[in-house]
């Protein structure tokens, strides 16, 4: 019967039914809690909202269990809040910026990648790895692999994700190994290349591919390059920390024709001589693509060094150039400055870990003078001596301080135009 006595919000404030209130009234779960209630408990069985308003379908969520279905959640919940507590409650340190702000990207990309990277072929269905691809490629934008014991072939990523995947991270390595080191676990084979390279000729979304240390040579490279002969869509190559050589660099400077959409190449800490320097300079000389070269920690020397710097006095598009710690003397130091007295695209400049000497260094200042475009050049330990360092920065500082203050002006300009 006291089912039927008014309930008072003060009566219903934190009780369970059959408890006394503040006032003495039984406490009445309202019908429409245990209804949300019902629906979240059931819902893997009768997966719908209804016409519900928006505040009781997020009440509904929040009372959902974190282990439902993937091909059931996915396509009918989009609330970030679920997905959080989803991605907090499987993984530490969840850093939802590198997943496009969005904690259900977040989720089915590393789902797709745990999936990946602990895939046994004699313990999994492929099949099963093939159903989660289709499912997720609605969701998934980038893949960061960070081991793959199984060598799994990349054409089968790619035939499910060919349209929506714009960014691939892979290191064939091994974590947490211990004593059990094996040298060959580690890096890519000549057929993770093949597959790879196979991929790459068919898809038109990826837009950024890293095969940082993963033990690349000339041969590996190569065969990986041929896949990017026609590719119109990567435009960030990361290939650091590899063992690329002249006839590897080779290979990749024929990517860097007219037709090039390349605007990022990142070859730090691999084997590249002078032929390979001349490679990428003849190359740079059609191309208008690439904004950022990375040399750092290879062994141009000054003929390389000193052919690239030649070509680029007249090169309109590279922004960023990096040959720090590539036995470099004043020869190259004269040719830089040189490229800083005619070039006016060139932003930031490496050249750390050379050693120019002080008659360098002093070529380079007085290049430096008369250009207003170089907003950052990094002369760290390459023996120009303190005067010239100093020299430098201050004259770089007063660039920077130029250009802003014309930035500023001119979007005062056009604040007041408009």
């Amino acid at each position: 019967m006291y089912g039927l006595n008014p309930v008072t919000p003060r009566a219903t404030a934190g009780g369970k039914d059959g408890q006394k209130g503040p006032t003495g009234i039984p406490y009445v779960t309202p019908l429409k809690d245990l209804c949300i209630k019902v629906v979240s408990r059931n819902f893997e069985e009768r997966p719908k909202f209804g016409r519900l308003p928006d505040f009781y379908v997020k009440k509904i969520i929040e009372g959902m269990d974190m282990d439902l279905p993937l091909e059931l959640v996915g396509t009918v919940i989009s609330d970030e809040n679920y997905w959080k507590r989803r991605c907090c409650a499987r993984w530490k340190n969840c850093q939802v910026t590198a997943h496009g702000m969005s904690w259900k990207q977040l989720y089915f990309e590393r789902n797709v990648e745990n999936a990946m990277e602990r895939y046994d072929p004699h313990t999994t269905e492929l099949n099963s790895l093939k159903r989660l691809f289709a499912f997720s490629k609605k969701f998934v934008r980038g893949i960061s692999i960070s081991q793959l014991p199984s060598h799994l072939d990349l054409q089968m990523l790619f035939d499910n994700m060919a349209s929506c995947l714009t960014s691939l991270s892979l290191t064939y390595g091994m974590t947490n190994v211990g004593m059990d080191y094996d040298r060959s676990l580690f890096g890519m084979k000549l057929s993770d290349c093949r597959s790879l390279a196979k991929a790459l000729e068919r898809t038109e979304t990826l837009t950024y591919l890293n095969l940082s240390g993963n033990l690349l040579d000339d041969e590996k490279v190569r065969m990986v390059a041929s896949g990017m002969v026609d590719n119109l869509s990567v435009t960030h190559l990361n290939l650091s920390h590899n063992k690329i050589a002249d006839r590897g660099v080779r290979a990749l400077a024929k990517l860097l024709d007219s037709k090039s959409v390349i605007g990022m190449l990142d070859l730090t800490d691999n084997q590249i001589h002078t032929e390979g320097g001349r490679a990428l300079a003849r190359a740079l000389r059609s191309n208008h693509s690439l904004l950022a070269l990375n040399l750092r920690l290879n062994r141009i020397g000054d003929e390389g060094g000193r052919a690239l710097c030649d070509v680029l006095r007249s090169n309109t598009t590279l922004q960023r150039l990096n040959l720090g710690a590539n036995e470099l003397s004043a020869l190259t130091a004269l040719s830089l400055a040189a490229l800083i007295g005619t070039n006016s695209t060139v932003l930031d400049i490496d050249v750390t870990c050379n050693n120019f000497g002080p008659d360098g260094g002093k070529q380079i200042r007085e290049a430096l003078e008369d250009n207003r475009t170089v907003r950052m050049i990094d002369l760290r330990l390459c023996n120009i001596g303190t005067d010239h360092e100093t020299a430098i920065m201050e004259l770089v500082k007063a660039h920077c301080a130029s250009i802003d203050f014309n930035q500023m002006g001119h979007a005062g300009h056009l604040t007041l135009h408009r």
